[in-house]
């Protein structure tokens, strides 16, 4: 979705039927505190699977991350760590997925994908 806090509001509420809502916080405390309101706009909107993750973070940053979704009874999905690929992939305009299969950020994706297909499966079942 866009960037802004509007999705999350009873006025535009666009996201109120959301089966999971994916927080995505980098390790600065600016960015956390946006997290947060995010965090709450969406218990106040009604989603009731919302879950974190960590961007351009590292495995130092995992501990205050896993803190900060566990402090909200959520969990933290995946950290896509800082990778120069994602930046190259991004100057020549093509998709880091097909840039840079097996980068780290790529590989991290991957595994928050099938993260959210186990969600996804297991809510179905």
């Amino acid at each position: 979705m866009e960037a802004g806090l509007e999705h999350l509001s009873w006025a535009g509420g666009t996201l109120r039927y959301a089966d999971l809502l994916l927080v995505v916080l980098q390790p600065t405390g600016k960015v956390m505190l946006t997290a947060d309101r995010m965090h709450r706009l969406a218990v106040d909107l009604g989603i009731a699977d919302i879950a974190f993750v960590g961007n351009r973070a590292g495995e130092a940053d995992r501990q205050r991350l896993e803190d900060f979704a566990a402090e909200r009874g959520r969990e933290l999905l995946a950290i896509i760590p800082e990778d120069e690929a994602v930046l190259h992939a991004d100057q020549q305009g093509v998709c880091v997925l097909d840039y840079a299969p097996q980068s780290p950020a790529v590989r991290a994706i991957q595994g928050l994908a099938e993260k959210i297909d186990a969600k996804a499966r297991h809510a179905r079942s």
